[in-house]
């Protein structure tokens, strides 16, 4: 019998499980827009040192600005962010391998161990030092091909590596994630 007070998630992560959740960040635009910073260019990033960078964003659709709970954003495993619909955000790495997890769950919850409520895009990618990676996210309309040779064609399901130019366009209807 478990005592009152003791959750079931506190006894699985003393137990050494790993859980994967956004409890507290998963809400998504219907309950609360991004209201950070307007988008406003990559200018001030600092240029010549050995960093990629790494832009997240999300177009608002009906869909994505209706949703009442958002995907959690995952980078090698630890939780960075939940993606509303009109926001974006961005991350200094360091230049290696990176594991991409985009997770949906339920109330905050998105599963134990290997057991997922629903895992909608996984990928890898090499971050190259002095580079900008922008990552497109969007459940409804797919990320046009784009003409830019540099851009090889990246992605799973609805995240997908677009260019600067498409980023830039689409970007500047967006605001900074809060989170």
């Amino acid at each position: 019998m478990i005592k009152a007070g003791i959750s079931l998630a506190a006894l699985l992560l003393m137990s050494g499980c790993t859980v994967h959740q956004s409890i507290g960040h998963n809400f998504g635009a219907y309950l609360g827009e991004p209201d950070g910073a307007e988008f406003a260019g990559t200018g001030y990033l600092c240029k010549g040192n050995n960093a990629a960078y790494m832009y997240v964003y999300r177009p608002a659709t009906e869909w994505s600005m209706d949703e009442i709970e958002a995907p959690s954003f995952n980078v090698n495993g630890e939780r960075l962010f939940n993606i509303k619909g009109g926001g974006y955000t961005w991350y200094e790495l360091q230049p290696g391998e990176y594991d991409l997890v985009i997770r949906r769950g339920l109330f905050g919850f998105e599963g134990i161990e290997w057991f997922e409520i629903h895992r909608i895009s996984e990928l890898s990618f090499s971050a190259e030092p002095g580079r900008v990676y922008y990552w497109r996210y969007s459940e409804i309309d797919p990320a046009p091909i784009s003409p830019d040779p540099e851009i090889m064609p990246l992605g799973d399901g609805p995240l997908q590596l677009v260019s600067a130019n498409l980023a830039y366009k689409e970007m500047s209807h967006t605001h900074m994630l809060d989170d």
